[in-house]
């Protein structure tokens, strides 16, 4: 008798926390879905749509080099990246605590912003979820449990909006016609 009861209690558990998860996963994408909008409704038209060769007079010379190396003739510029990743993240402070994850990016050049949506997994069954963004000047930095429970969360500051936009130029190497000075650098 005992026993039933216990089994019992653990279906109705599991139930629960599988519900919880799923709610946790389906609130999640909401929030992405809501972030890429909000990225999308800031985007404006690039222009010119082609490279010119022409632009980089008067740069110094390591960045014409550069650009020569990266860049060919009229190919089109830049608009938008999407980019997977996966591998593992380091969660440690002072010592390495590599934990796998995969993620997604959606980067756009104009005006600058990028969604990076991870999933990181802290033990088996336990997943982080972390939205790390630049939005229309905005930083934001988030992570929940499950996509549920927030563990993480900072605040939208100048300081935060810069080094996200600091990651947007350090990772510009995948998206080098941002660069360019009709791009605004």
């Amino acid at each position: 008798m005992v026993w039933k009861i216990i089994a019992m209690v653990l279906v109705v558990l599991a139930i629960v926390l599988t519900a919880a998860i799923l709610s946790g996963t389906k609130r999640w994408q909401s929030d992405t879905r809501q972030l890429y909008t909000r990225m999308e409704a800031a985007r404006v038209t690039i222009f010119p749509i082609l490279y010119d060769p022409c632009e980089l007079e008067g740069l110094p010379t390591p960045v014409q080099r550069y650009f020569r190396t990266v860049l060919k003739e009229d190919q089109p510029l830049v608009t938008a990246v999407n980019i997977e990743h996966i591998g593992t993240f380091n969660m440690g402070e002072n010592e390495a605590q590599w934990k796998p994850f995969s993620s997604t990016q959606r980067v756009i050049i104009q005006r600058p912003g990028f969604l990076w949506d991870a999933r990181i997994h802290m033990a088996p069954g336990m997943t982080a979820h972390v939205h790390d963004a630049y939005i229309a000047g905005e930083g934001i930095l988030t992570a929940k449990l499950f996509g549920l429970l927030t563990v993480m969360e900072q605040p939208s500051t100048p300081e935060l909006a810069h080094g996200e936009l600091m990651r947007f130029f350090a990772e510009a190497a995948w998206y080098p016609t941002a660069l360019l000075p009709s791009q605004g650098v």
